[in-house]
């Protein structure tokens, strides 16, 4: 009751004057309340109050909300005031958490940067932001309103709409035409359904992005392909004639710059003559001298005579003209019925310093730009390297019997080096295979001589001994080495991949070391904090880390520190191998996972090894699908660090 709403007990205030509790409770020195409680009593009638703030001292500000009701006797004389209570902080909170997460939305709504709608069961369209409107080209007071089933013109927009009034998603993608502004813009559409909690549709909401410059860079990217295929078709016209070469690429022009005409002339040695070998008659663009209606169509025009078309010959540059009817004082006009030309460009075509040929396209329905001009000069230039392969042919043709001899004696060659690096991959295998097996008879051997199994053996053979297993070890990771490259190289190695503890591996590579470290009086020493599983193969993780610590104690001098350390980063594990060595000049480090690469010979001499470890190790790790990369600082040390992903379950 009131008692738990305010903290004060019934004792405390029976028989007292209210206010002087009041005053203490309420906020602005309860002056709303000394208010409601007047108002009441002047009107003689029940007063309501909401949220009204006040302080329980136990609980801090609290909100409440009431009716007091004035009593009268029956002569109509004040006798005092009744009133009920009721704690409404928690509908207060919601209120305040309402609020502030439609301000979110708000914020979110009117700075996307995707255009977002909302609209009724009906399609009506009823808040919009400012993006969408960008996107569509129309203002607020002619969307809002706006009735998407009943008159978007789009088919395949008008079926997304209807997937959310039926309680589907919607998607759209394409060039879309605004129905309000005429505006044609590229974009995606995802529509959603918009339903209550009790499960009635209230209409649905649409995210809309404009994706032109996506489909610039993806047109631009097919126009890329395209002039490749056609580089590699004009390869190809080995037997074609300079007629149907020129053809090609002047078709090939006009459809790359999406023009609708096209030509080729050719410059003579004198410079002074402009000929026009090859014009547009393909279906992309009508054939110019089918439409040009000039009864007298010249081939040849002396350069001084032509205006714009040779300003490139003249400026020895592209010129772009987009406003072919503009004024322009290169413009000498062109005679009655010519085929009409709204927007040209034309390129030279070098050879060294001399101009050969001037390839021009016009009436794009765009303007030209830049990409238009290295599309052209591309094919230009494939086309000129075609024309002097055919000038040379003749030249050539006296060689191409000892070119054929010489291929023939090349291809010859090339099968033996194949069988060659056959036989190579499989003498590398069976050899490394056949050291394998005394290698292990070796290490087992000179294991129990060493633990002293087949006898005693005195100090300085315990050390002989210790040598020769050293070295065998040495000699075996190498044999492993350039087996797993062997194998790599002719794709026959396979992983098996299950969950693994990384510790593990930590702890059993380490112990393999412990000697190797004692002997050098290096300290060998683990951090790994309580991590979970990673997906790997444990045989090549193990090999991973052996190699690591392996490096990090060939390149520690003595009464140095190696360190071990593994924690959890995001959904990875990372492993680092951290030591006191000598470290890696900066300029080698990009190079340190390449196949066979050392810092310098004389280390590879003083310290050992092939080049091939890194490498090895950089496979294994990204077959893992993790990472591998050094950080080094020549003097005082290197870093190796190794992520892995975690185990998943649903893996």
């Amino acid at each position: 009751g009131i008692e738990s709403i305010s903290g004060i007990s019934a004792e405390q205030v029976l028989g007292k004057n209210l206010f002087e509790y009041i005053k203490d409770m309420l906020i602005d020195a309860g002056e709303n309340f000394i208010n409601i409680f007047q108002k009441a009593k002047s009107t003689r009638k029940p007063v309501t109050y909401d949220l009204l703030p006040f302080v329980n001292p136990e609980e801090g500000l609290l909100y409440q909300s009431g009716v007091l009701y004035p009593l009268f006797d029956k002569s109509g004389e004040y006798e005092g005031m009744v009133g009920t209570v009721e704690d409404i902080t928690e509908r207060k909170k919601a209120e305040e958490a309402l609020i502030e997460a439609e301000e979110k939305y708000r914020l979110i709504f009117e700075n996307s940067p995707l255009g977002i709608i909302h609209f009724d069961d009906k399609g009506t369209i009823t808040h919009c932001n400012d993006k969408f409107l960008e996107i569509v080209g129309t203002t607020r007071d002619k969307i809002i309103g706006f009735n998407m089933v009943l008159s978007i013109e789009d088919k395949n927009m008008a079926e997304a709409v209807h997937s959310v009034l039926s309680r589907k998603l919607g998607h759209y993608e394409g060039e879309y035409r605004s129905v309000i502004s005429g505006k044609i813009t590229p974009v995606k559409a995802d529509y959603s359904p918009n339903i209550s909690p009790t499960g009635k549709l209230l209409g649905g909401i649409g995210i809309f992005e404009d994706i032109t410059e996506r489909k610039k860079a993806e047109d631009a990217l097919k126009l890329d392909e395209s002039r490749l295929q056609a580089l590699l078709k004009l390869s190809q016209m080995t037997n074609a004639s300079l007629k149907e070469i020129a053809d090609f690429i002047q078709e090939q022009a006009v459809r790359l710059t999406q023009s609708k005409l096209g030509y080729i002339a050719f410059i003579n040695d004198e410079q002074t003559i402009f000929s026009m070998y090859s014009w547009s008659k393909s279906s992309w663009s009508k054939g110019v001298m089918e439409e040009c209606k000039l009864a007298d169509q010249k081939i040849d025009y002396p350069i001084t005579s032509i205006g714009l078309w040779g300003e490139a010959i003249r400026q020895r540059r592209p010129i772009i003209t987009n406003d072919y009817n503009a004024p322009n004082p290169w413009k000498k006009g062109y005679p009655e019925n010519h085929v009409i030309i709204t927007k040209h460009m034309n390129i030279p075509v070098f050879d060294g310093e001399r101009i050969v040929a001037v390839a021009g396209v016009a009436n794009k329905e765009t303007d030209y730009d830049e990409s238009d001009v290295r599309q052209l000069t591309l094919l230009m230039e494939g086309m000129w390297r075609q024309v002097q392969r055919k000038r040379a042919e003749d030249s050539l043709k006296k060689y191409a019997d000892e070119l054929a001899k010489a291929n023939k004696e090349l291809s010859k060659a090339n099968e033996e080096l194949k069988s060659l690096d056959r036989m190579k991959d499989e003498f590398l295998s069976n050899v490394s295979h056949e050291f394998k097996t005394p290698l292990t008879s070796i290490r087992g051997y000179g294991q129990l001589i060493l633990d002293g199994t087949l006898g005693d053996i005195n100090e300085q053979q315990k050390k002989a001994m210790d040598t020769i297993l050293r070295n065998s070890d040495r000699l075996r990771r190498l044999v492993d080495s350039l087996l797993y490259l062997s194998r790599t190289q002719v794709g026959r190695i396979s992983y098996y991949f299950e969950k693994v503890q990384i510790d593990d591996i930590i702890k059993n590579c380490v112990h393999d070391m412990l000697l190797q470290a004692k002997n050098k009086n290096i300290l060998l020493q683990t951090d790994i904090d309580d991590i979970p599983p990673v997906k790997g193969d444990k045989d090549k993780l193990t090999d991973v880390l052996t190699n690591l610590i392996d490096n990090a104690l060939k390149f520690t001098l003595e009464h140095g520190q190696i360190t071990i350390t593994a924690k959890k980063i995001g959904r990875n594990i990372r492993v680092e191998v951290k030591d006191t060595g000598i470290g890696i000049p900066a300029e080698h480090i990009p190079y340190l996972f390449q196949r066979f690469y050392q810092v310098d010979s004389s280390a590879s001499r003083r310290y050992g090894g092939t080049g091939l470890g890194l490498y090895i190790s950089k496979t294994i790790v990204e077959a893992h699908g993790g990472k591998i990369w050094i950080e080094s600082e020549e003097g005082k040390g290197t870093a190796v660090y190794v992520e892995l992903p975690m185990w998943q379950n649903n893996i």
